[in-house]
């Protein structure tokens, strides 16, 4: 696949730091809370303000369509630009005038503008003139004492709240076996590989191949590479749906008490893994040390666009495939792997979460409904310490209708030996 370039230096036409608040005050607003595509468009277009951004960029970086997005065929991107334009009009129905970040989407284009207007200073009323200095005093030394006061009750309330038990209910079930005890939680999401060509401002990705020295190993870098010469790396940014997916997980662990932080795949080695507790989004493509786990595994994503999920080794009964089935443009089943390894001999865990659609997962994760149907699953292979697990999510766009645990396996807890 050839793409244009659509980068750009990080400190050309950046926004100043100081609207970043701004635009979180935003995007988590009651408004663009339940729409994590809002969202992620949102966040896409305000990280390439000033930049002429095509339509299959935002298609493919932002909204996680194909290689073979076509905008000419597809008005996907269009239909969420309008969209977008108009949750921004309900955000300032709500937040009012006195909100000093406009951001706005003119007609007939994608590209996001950001005015800051910041609050006007009131004007103190002259009242004071006609107050007897005697009141002045009087009222000084009571606004001095409620001060003192207040910062007492300050001090007092930040002591209280320091030496509180967090206020978080007991985790469900799935999520007690993965935690173990004073460990911290790394949730990694993937940054795809891409090679380029800075002369001739290309960029190529090839979906077979995940790590950069094996490029010789595709046809289309290989001949790219006679003419233009050796191709350079580049991993420059992650796919919304996968930090949308990650920035959810890692919300609803925190809620819980959890100490988790998010990072990328090209900044997270290999070795990290026995430090923490992991949790690992996206394609085993775009990180290379999962394959050798992975060769050990019964499920596995043995194609993509249309997905399939294959078993190893199927028993009497199960299905030796699971397919994504596209039931019109709107309206698609896609399948998904959850894999909780056991254990490592550093008492830390790890958990894959393997598909295309990583919003259809995370729905699983962190609601009561979703941990309700994996449980029942799990239950069903006697709750094993670490199992694998196929999934399939009902997709209309972009909304997840249903998820559905599908098949299960145990692991043996002799996988790291």
């Amino acid at each position: 696949m050839l793409m244009p370039k659509s980068g750009r230096a990080p400190s050309e036409s950046r926004p100043p730091q100081k609207h970043d608040e701004l635009l979180r005050q935003v995007v988590e607003s009651d408004t663009f809370r339940p729409a994590p595509v809002m969202r992620a468009l949102l966040l896409y277009l305000w990280e390439h303000q000033g930049q002429s951004i095509s339509e299959y960029a935002i298609a493919t970086e932002a909204l996680g369509r194909a290689p073979d997005f076509d905008p000419k065929l597809d008005s996907t991107v269009r239909v969420q630009v309008a969209r977008l334009r108009t949750k921004l009009k309900e955000f300032y129905e709500t937040a009012g005038d006195a909100f000093p970040l406009r951001l706005t989407l003119p007609l007939g284009s994608h590209e996001l503008r950001c005015i800051y207007q910041p609050p006007p200073e009131k004007a103190a009323p002259s009242v004071f003139e006609s107050v007897p200095r005697r009141h002045l005093w009087i009222g000084g030394a009571i606004v001095v004492a409620l001060v003192i006061l207040s910062g007492a009750l300050m001090f007092q309330v930040h002591r209280l709240k320091a030496s509180a038990p967090a206020a978080s209910g007991p985790l469900p079930r799935f999520w007690q076996s993965f935690l173990m005890p004073g460990k911290s939680t790394t949730i990694v999401v993937p940054s795809p590989l891409y090679f380029f060509w800075p002369t001739q401002k290309v960029y190529v990705r090839d979906l077979s191949i995940s790590e950069f020295v094996d490029w010789q190993n595709s046809p289309t870098v290989k001949g790219l590479s006679e003419k233009w010469g050796a191709p350079e790396s580049a991993q420059t940014y992650v796919g919304a749906m996968e930090m949308g997916a990650g920035v959810r997980l890692l919300q609803y662990l925190e809620q819980a008490g959890q100490e988790v932080r998010l990072t990328e795949s090209r900044r997270f080695p290999a070795e990290s893994f026995a430090a923490q507790n992991t949790i690992f989004l996206g394609m085993p493509r775009t990180a290379g040390y999962l394959n050798k786990m992975l060769e050990r595994t019964n499920y596995y994503i043995a194609q993509v666009e249309p997905d399939i999920v294959k078993s190893r080794n199927p028993r009497p009964g199960e299905q030796t495939e699971y397919r994504e089935v596209a039931y019109s443009t709107d309206r698609r089943i896609e399948p998904a792997i959850i894999i909780l390894l056991p254990a490592r001999p550093e008492h830390t865990r790890m958990m894959l979460l393997l598909g295309r659609n990583l919003t259809s997962i995370t729905s699983m994760l962190v609601t009561l409904e979703g941990l309700k149907l994996l449980d029942e699953q799990w239950a069903k292979i006697g709750s094993p310490e670490a199992f694998e697990m196929v999934i399939q999510a009902e997709i209309f766009r972009d909304t997840i209708l249903k998820v559905t645990p599908l098949a299960s396996r145990a692991i043996p807890s002799t996988f790291w030996k």
